[in-house]
């Protein structure tokens, strides 16, 4: 039984000592004007915010999980949108310090908007693609483009099951720190 555990412990502090943790996220900020017949009908401004918090646990594999939260604000409304993502990220292609991978998990967001008696809860599972750059050893840049994705959502009784394929649209670039 004491090799047992000292095995164990042995096990436990190598691996604590190769791990990796790392922490960053992502802003975002859009606007958008809906016009018909050259009238505006609809002008919406967004901005976001997604930390991000990640454990190494291979040379190609992390864990991570993302926390969101959305401000949108138009002529007529507002909402604000919470969520929560946990994923997995694997690496797949390294050449000096660029490395190319795709994150793979599932997400939840609930929206509240403005006027509207229910919520929107939304859930999804998704697949994006990426890349990153080493900058120094513990910062590093990532942008992923596009998400092959299944939705489903519910706002009161009205429920809409999608999936996406977007590779032009969904363009998310970020920063992190490895400790």
């Amino acid at each position: 039984m004491k090799k047992f555990l000292l095995t164990a412990i042995v096990a436990v502090v190598s691996l604590a000592a190769n791990a990796q943790f790392w922490a960053g996220g992502s802003l975002n900020a859009g606007t958008s004007k809906t016009t018909l017949d050259g009238n505006d009908l609809e002008k919406v401004n967004t901005i976001g915010i997604k930390p991000t918090v990640g454990y190494t646990l291979t040379d190609n594999l992390d864990v991570a999980l993302e926390l969101s939260f959305q401000h949108s604000d138009s002529d007529t409304s507002n909402s604000n949108a919470f969520g929560f993502s946990p994923f997995a990220r694997y690496t797949f292609v390294k050449s000096g310090n660029f490395k190319v991978f795709a994150d793979g998990g599932f997400s939840y967001d609930n929206t509240h908007k403005s006027g509207n008696e229910d919520n929107t809860n939304e859930w999804e599972i998704f697949v994006r693609p990426g890349i990153s750059y080493d900058l120094t050893k513990k910062v590093f840049l990532t942008a992923t483009v596009g998400n092959l994705n299944y939705q489903f959502s519910k706002t009161g009784d009205y429920k809409t099951n999608a999936f996406n394929l977007d590779l032009d649209s969904d363009i998310s670039f970020g920063v992190y720190v490895r400790f």
